[in-house]
């Protein structure tokens, strides 16, 4: 397999990154693809796509094609995670997905189709962001799925108190106290050693993404408050696929809004 044979970039959003592939450049193994050159240690180097910055390897495989007939214009977005599975959506990368499609066609507004579902994306008139409508958290026993006939809302699950949710794709969310300046706070856990047992858990038929979730300013009215200013939360995530900790999560960042 050659990346000089299939044209790559490399994009990024809030330090969750990701390799850039035109679906119109065939791959025949995408999963054989994925685990070669996403992989930390031993996958694609950043001057192989021009850059002089940044880590090797990546957080996912980006496969995306343009479908300019429609208005909006389409971008089929296929996402292939490190160990080679499919993920059905994924908020940061849904922004990537947004900027790639800007760059190509100069349009601002898109319709992206995920395994999720389709999903509303806008670019800023210059380009430096975008806003994804993420859809609705569902706390379903059959949306997230978990193998019960009850939402699980703050039950103990593999060492955690969790919260089951799906936000495309399935998370638990764990609250702890002290954010990353407190002593023993977020920073303080050992993620690699927690979330596993909880993304493994039998509860979770299709395995679960692993969050937890530290309120540092409580904003006005406190947690859950609808007005005024919001509450500001540290985050971190142990990412089903990626099977580690990434730099960011989107729909990690909306699973813990909604819980």
């Amino acid at each position: 397999m050659s990346t000089h044979a299939v044209p790559i970039t490399k994009y990024h959003g809030t330090g969750n990154d990701f390799l850039v592939v035109d679906a119109t450049h065939g791959v025949g193994d995408r999963a054989a693809f994925a685990r070669t050159y996403c992989d930390r240690e031993t996958g694609i180097d950043p001057a192989t796509y021009g850059g002089s910055e940044g880590r090797r390897g990546a957080d996912g495989v980006l496969f995306l094609s343009i479908e300019e007939r429609y208005r909006p214009t389409r971008v089929v977005m296929t996402l292939v995670q490190p160990d080679g599975s499919t993920a059905a959506m994924c908020g940061n990368g849904a922004r990537v997905v947004a900027r790639w499609a800007h760059d190509r066609t100069g349009d601002n507004e898109f319709m992206i189709d995920t395994q999720a579902g389709t999903r509303r994306a806008t670019v800023t008139e210059d380009g430096t962001g975008a806003t994804i409508e993420m859809g609705t958290p569902s706390f379903a026993p059959h949306d997230v799925p978990v193998d019960r006939e009850e939402p699980l809302i703050e039950e103990r699950v593999g060492g955690l108190t969790i919260s089951a949710v799906n936000t495309g794709v399935p998370h638990a969310v764990a609250f702890v106290d002290g954010g990353r300046n407190a002593p023993g706070g977020i920073d303080g856990v050992d993620l690699a050693s927690v979330a596993p047992p909880v993304r493994h858990a039998d509860v979770f038929p299709e395995g679960a993404n692993v969050n937890l979730a530290a309120i540092v300013d409580s904003g006005v009215g406190g947690r859950g408050t609808d007005a005024g200013e919001a509450p500001v939360i540290d985050q971190r995530t142990f990412e089903r696929g990626v099977e580690g900790e990434t730099r960011s999560c989107g729909t990690g960042a909306v699973a813990i809004a909604a819980v």
